[in-house]
């Protein structure tokens, strides 16, 4: 109990020098913390003896060097530190990306440790000068760049920004970042610099996410891909917004629960390899490795400290003690880096572990007094079991995080409990199923994709599921933020209550267990589960297919065009990728059955980024046998990375000309209009593939991003413009849409694939008036999401917000 006063006192310690830290100088703060700690020491000498003033000496002597070493702590910038020259206009940086990078759908952020910086655009051996320290560089998204390369980045040197209810440059500062550069100018010197280890870890770490991007579809390889890896940014913003709703997205953290299976695993393994002492190291050693590979953000190295201790302690023949466990894991980080205190992962990783220690015990006696008064004392034991594993550590969970998250982030979730209830049962699936798919798939691809239909099973509950709660009203209420002494006044109120609890009834080992099998067999109930495991994939692979009728599916991916569509034997055609690789592949995941990874063709109307951006990734994750292209080509990074990967697919390329037919089977046609015969100019958007897809009496016509002019060609030369179902040419843009043009294709129906606010103020309210007109409903994908139609070549049905 002791190292558990002394490290409270020492987080206290820094808590508080913290917040007087933001009132005064840190300099004028050392003379008071040094006087104090002189009678405090002499009291520890004078009542050595004396357990009680002892102790509450030591504590104030760790509170005392709390503060200090976030003095310590605290930055002073001279000549040598890069953040000297902060807000002094452009500079040139010359580093080594000290990271791997962060790569986002339309830029990437590195992490560039400094070695020299010149002042102005233009260096030279005059102006250079040595300077140290991270910078944060947010560069495009191609040429996509990796750990260890040294480069020279020119752009104005920042101070990172501060929002309203957020301080940017306290979060990148409690990272050891205390500068930003924007919209840099970026030239490669030599790659290669980084350390070795870290290079492999890096190297497999892109490997294991890029067979996981191969082994399922989306967004459940991303989601699968956080749990495992730790790699977030794949999720599409409004899952994870429906994560935050719902008081979930602590499973997409990597958490002591997934070192606990790592631990385990190594354990188990090692101890029939090497012996059980040598075991306790090659898991420790794991444990470090994996730590790293996922990032080691607070809160896995938080459990990563908690998971060696333990290990340590099963080698020595002690039983670890989980609070002390948990006391000096936050102690020896702060200790580390005292700004780890204002992690929001470590805070709240701390208080669910601190709630499943102190409050779960409690917790459960009230619920034994309670069912023992409901269903009698004989049937209290069993019942316990089950009540234990789903509810009571979830509600101690809750209970201890519920302050911080309002504090936070201003809201609640009124639904957190019962979707936990439902996905947390099979989230020891997901890391298991999902992390041996991956290893399979590492070694043969097609053996990971087998097993991968293990881990998309629960992936896919855990979506749903998220989804569902997240749609009830008021699932997550807006309450405000309060200030931190609130929060630390209802944490005090939560500590004295569990103290008065403690003193009306001495503390108890509790332990929980499952019922029993009542002589079930392990391998009975395996094999049960197996099978309803195995009818259930049976029964939704049959789910998945075809239908016997057209599909074509106008998808929700923000401000750029992505069709999918899908003929009545399954035949699958993509065209245009969006401006977005995460919510293109997403919202094909919905799209395609679960175990499909191949389309029959691609098609690039041309090549601008909110046509094209998805269509690489697209070819890193799907065997594509057919891709048609535009008869123009571009200069950009985009295209060239659009270049290397049609290079590495291997598929049949084809340039798109008028009177090309495709046809894909079931009486499905899809036929070229644009560009050949018809002379247009350098625009890229008037070399855009028009095409016109018909079954039986029911046609739809795909203009990409035509304008005016190219309409005009079209209706003058007698083109077969007709169409049940016209996607607006450009977005709406009111350069598209003529008169003549709407006349001619006469639709019953047009879709608008639009973004939400987008800055092109798209669509044109004239195009919207004359769609009107025309008596043309207007279905927009900003409104109404992914628009699909459904037709036999007969009918015609429209299924919005998939």
């Amino acid at each position: 109990m002791t190292l558990i006063y002394l490290g409270l006192a020492w987080l206290t310690g820094i808590a508080l020098t913290g917040w007087l830290v933001g009132t005064q100088p840190a300099a004028s703060l050392l003379p008071p913390l040094g006087l104090l700690a002189l009678p405090a020491l002499a009291a520890l000498l004078l009542w050595r003896r004396e357990p009680g003033p002892r102790l509450a000496a030591a504590c104030t002597l760790a509170l005392l060097a709390g503060g200090l070493r976030l003095l310590w702590a605290t930055p002073h910038f001279g000549p040598g530190d890069l953040a000297y020259y902060n807000d002094r206009g452009r500079v040139t940086v010359t580093g080594v990306v000290a990271d791997e990078p962060d790569v986002r759908d339309t830029y990437q952020n590195l992490r560039l440790r400094a070695e020299s910086l010149a002042l102005g655009d233009e260096p030279s051996a005059q102006n250079r000068l040595p300077a140290t320290g991270l910078a944060l560089v947010r560069a495009p998204r191609y040429p996509t760049r990796a750990y260890g390369e040294r480069l020279a980045i020119t752009g104005a040197l920042e101070t990172p920004p501060v929002f309203e209810g957020f301080s940017y440059r306290d979060y990148l500062a409690r990272q050891g970042v205390y500068s930003m550069i924007r919209r840099p100018r970026i030239e490669l010197i030599e790659s290669g610099q980084g350390n070795p280890l870290w290079t492999a870890l890096y190297t497999f770490k892109a490997h294991a996410q890029a067979t996981i991007a191969r082994i399922l579809p989306e967004p459940y390889a991303a989601l699968l891909t956080g749990i495992l890896l730790g790699v977030e940014t794949g999720i599409p913003r409004d899952l994870y917004e429906q994560f935050n709703a719902t008081g979930t997205s602590h499973i997409i953290v990597i958490s002591g629960f997934n070192i606990s299976i790592i631990a385990g695993l190594l354990m188990l393994v090692g101890t029939r390899v090497v012996g059980k002492r040598r075991a306790a190291q090659v898991a420790i050693a794991g444990i470090a490795l994996y730590t790293v590979l996922v990032g080691a953000d607070a809160a896995v190295v938080r459990a990563a400290i908690m998971g060696c201790l333990y290990v340590f302690a099963l080698t020595v023949g002690r039983q670890a003690e989980v609070r002390t466990s948990l006391i000096f894991s936050a102690l020896l980080m702060t200790a580390i880096n005292p700004y780890t205190l204002w992690d929001v992962g470590f805070q709240l990783s701390f208080a669910a572990t601190a709630g499943l220690i102190w409050l779960t015990p409690p917790l459960a006696r009230v619920a034994e007094r309670w069912l023992a008064a409901l269903i009698g004392p004989r049937r209290v034991r069993s019942a316990m079991g089950l009540l234990s594993e789903a509810l009571l550590v979830t509600l101690a969970a809750q209970i201890a995080t519920g302050p911080l998250i309002v504090y936070h982030f201003g809201r609640l979730s009124v639904v957190s409990l019962l979707a936990n209830l439902l996905i947390l049962p099979v989230q020891p699936m997901v890391m298991m199923a999902g992390g041996l798919a991956t290893l399979a798939g590492l070694i043969w691809l097609p053996a990971g994709q087998l097993l991968g239909w293990l881990a998309w099973l629960p992936l896919a509950w855990t979506v749903w599921v998220v989804g569902w709660t997240a749609a009830v009203p008021f699932a997550s209420l807006t309450l405000g933020h309060f200030g931190p002494w609130l929060l630390a006044t209802i944490y005090a109120g939560l500590a004295g209550f569990l103290w008065l609890m403690t003193r009306a009834r001495p503390e108890e080992n509790v332990q929980f267990s499952l019922p029993s099998s009542d002589g079930l067999r392990a391998s009975t109930r395996a094999m049960f589960a197996g099978g309803a495991l195995a009818v259930t994939l049976a029964w939704l692979a049959a789910a998945s297919l075809p239908d016997g009728r057209l599909h074509v599916a106008f998808l929700d991916v923000g401000q750029g065009d992505a069709i999918f569509i899908t003929t009545p034997r399954g035949r699958q055609i993509l065209i245009d990728g969006g401006p977005s690789p995460t919510a293109l592949l997403s919202e094909m995941g919905y799209q395609m059955p679960f175990w499909d990874h191949s389309l029959d063709v691609v098609v690039n109307t041309h090549p601008e980024a909110d046509h094209l951006a998805g269509l690489p990734d697209v070819l890193k994750r799907f065997r594509v046998r057919q891709i048609i292209l535009s008869d123009v080509g571009n200069d950009t990074p985009l295209y060239a990375a659009w270049e290397r990967a049609m290079a590495n697919e291997g598929a049949t390329i084809t340039q798109a000309q008028a009177g090309m037919r495709l046809s894909p089977g079931d009486g499905v046609w899809v036929e070229v209009l644009h560009p050949g015969t018809i002379p247009v100019d350098g625009r890229r958007n008037a070399h855009s593939v028009v095409l016109r897809v018909r079954l039986g009496r029911i046609s739809f016509l795909l203009p990409g991003d035509i304008e005016t002019d190219v309409e005009r060609r079209l209706v003058a030369g007698g083109y077969p413009l007709a169409a049940t179902v016209l996607k607006a040419p450009h977005h709406g843009s009111d350069t598209s849409s003529s008169e003549a043009f709407l006349t001619t294709v006469n639709p019953q129906v047009a879709v608008i694939s639009v973004g939400a606010d987008n800055r092109f103020g798209h669509p044109s309210p004239e195009v919207l008036a004359r769609y009107a007109e025309h008596g043309i409903p207007a279905l927009r994908t900003d409104e109404l999401g992914t628009v699909e139609f459904i037709t036999d070549g007969e009918r015609l049905w429209v299924r919005v917000g998939q």
